[in-house]
């Protein structure tokens, strides 16, 4: 990736909130690892300085390994309190210049420091039913309070972007639309569970917004009305909350009789596997704010069936890959049976030169050295 190292006099220092890196594999933290992969460097004009409440998950050892990355595990107050008491102390202490929050929320105060913020959706306006009650209040309490001081929002995608707009329409000057990346993983592992072949794949927290229940549903129906259904069903991911009943099932290995298989929690190599192997892609998600596993299963040629909202067809291709309305367990069996008659292939290489990892690295780098050098306008 390019980066511009003579345009600063000085080296800013940016804080970063990494509480996404400490659970493991996401949407969220690999979006944010990969971005840093890229920017932490001896090159970089900007210097980071990276914070969370919680250890670093083993699979994101590589970053805090970077000679050039400073970590720091400040205490253990749970998130909230963390937030708006140790990280305003440390913004201080390490005379911070800009401070990048990466959960959708800031500080109440960050003193004269400018800000950044994430935002992948806006989940407690348009899909409240799919988060915790504490969760959904602290967004619905805290996400105005955070767009209006923020002075750059990165958002993952244009539906992103759009729903804000809705909610606050002055905000657009701030908005930078900045799509995450894909590339090919660099290994391949067999999982240690025996699976068959010609499979059907889907990875998720087992939480409501994944609407893996949905997707449960259908394909047992499907199999009920049609036993020679040739497709196995595959998940992967990893446990989450309010889906008991299922992750119970899918634990215990009771839906194997019925072609249900699943695979918990995997690391890249098992994933890359799982994604080359399969014969299609399967995304139920209720809402996203971008859908990164789309991309991943694009990357390696896969048609892919997934619910018909708006931010999916930013990704996919309406004649090439199937929809179904999200919630409609007869729509999902309608569109796994027509894999049967689809040919499972792309019919031209999908050309992933607008969807790398360097490019979004590059595009938030921009964002942040813009902010800083129209400080002066910005100041409060």
């Amino acid at each position: 990736m390019p980066i511009r190292t003579n345009e600063l006099k000085y080296k800013p220092r940016v804080g970063v909130d990494v509480r996404p890196l400490a659970y493991g594999i996401t949407g969220n933290s690999r979006y944010l690892a990969e971005v840093l992969r890229r920017l932490v460097t001896s090159e970089s004009p900007l210097e980071y300085y990276l914070y969370s409440n919680k250890p670093i998950h083993t699979v994101f050892y590589d970053i805090l390994s970077n000679i050039h990355s400073r970590f720091f595990m400040t205490g253990k107050l749970p998130g909230f309190a963390w937030l708006n008491w140790t990280i305003p102390k440390k913004i201080k202490k390490d005379r911070l210049d800009l401070f990048w929050g990466t959960l959708q929320l800031l500080p109440l105060s960050c003193g004269n420091v400018l800000s950044a913020v994430n935002y992948h959706d806006l989940n407690f306006r348009s899909a409240p039913e799919t988060m915790t009650t504490a969760n959904f209040w602290q967004h619905r309490i805290l996400s105005p309070m955070t767009l209006n001081r923020a002075d750059l929002v990165f958002c993952l995608s244009e539906n992103t972007r759009r729903d804000i707009l809705n909610f606050k329409a002055d905000l657009d000057p701030k908005l930078k639309v900045v799509y995450p990346g894909v590339e090919s993983f660099p290994s391949l592992r067999e999982p240690l569970c025996k699976l068959p072949e010609n499979f059907l794949f889907t990875i998720g927290t087992l939480e409501p917004r994944k609407n893996l229940n949905t997707l449960v549903d259908a394909y047992r129906e499907l199999k009920k009305r049609n036993s020679s259904y040739p497709f196995p069903l595959v998940i992967a991911g990893r446990l989450g909350w309010k889906a008991e009943g299922l992750t119970q099932l899918l634990k215990e290995g009771s839906l194997e009789s019925e072609g249900i298989f699943f695979v918990e929690n995997p690391a890249d190599e098992v994933l890359a596997w799982l994604y080359q192997k399969c014969s299609a892609f399967l995304f139920p998600s209720i809402h996203e704010g971008f859908g990164l596993p789309l991309l991943e299963a694009l990357r390696e040629g896969k048609i892919c069936v997934a619910s018909d909202i708006p931010v999916f067809h930013e990704i996919l291709e309406r004649g090439v890959d199937l929809f179904a309305e999200p919630l409609n367990v007869d729509s999902w069996v309608f569109a796994l049976s027509e894999l049967r008659h689809k040919k499972l292939q792309r019919p031209f290489v999908w050309d992933a030169s607008q969807w790398t990892w360097d490019l979004t690295a590059k595009k938030i780098e921009e964002g942040l050295i813009d902010l800083w050098k129209h400080r002066k306008e910005l100041y409060h």
